[in-house]
């Protein structure tokens, strides 16, 4: 079966250029190599202008902390609009159909807080 080629169709893919190696990486997890600790928790010494992590101690950049409260910040506020807005789209509804039975049944929603 070795070199008998005349039974392989070859099909039009394309690989992926590789990446130019002056690439600068900008997220860890490109890297493909994760630290042991996530760095979700930290302790700010405003005196020196210092933040280091409260789990590992680790000395961090204040800059990519501050990058990765306001993208936690950001996410927080997109999930909590999105869940608003299916709420308000839910709470228009006041039946739907069974999926066991089939027929149309009440929706009780309890009072949401906000």
């Amino acid at each position: 079966m070795e070199g008998d080629d005349s039974k392989v169709t070859r099909l039009p893919v394309r690989f992926k250029a590789p990446a130019p190696p002056e690439r600068t990486l900008v997220r860890p997890y490109e890297v493909g190599k994760r630290d042991a600790c996530h760095h979700e928790s930290f302790v700010v010494d405003e005196t020196k202008a210092e933040v280091e992590c409260a789990t590992c101690g680790t000395k961090l950049n204040p800059m990519w902390v501050l990058q990765h409260l306001a993208s936690e910040e950001r996410s927080f506020h997109d999930t909590h609009k999105r869940y608003v807005e299916e709420m308000e789209r839910l709470s228009e509804r006041s039946s739907t159909k069974c999926r066991h039975c089939g027929k149309m049944t009440r929706i009780s929603y309890a009072k949401v807080k906000r």
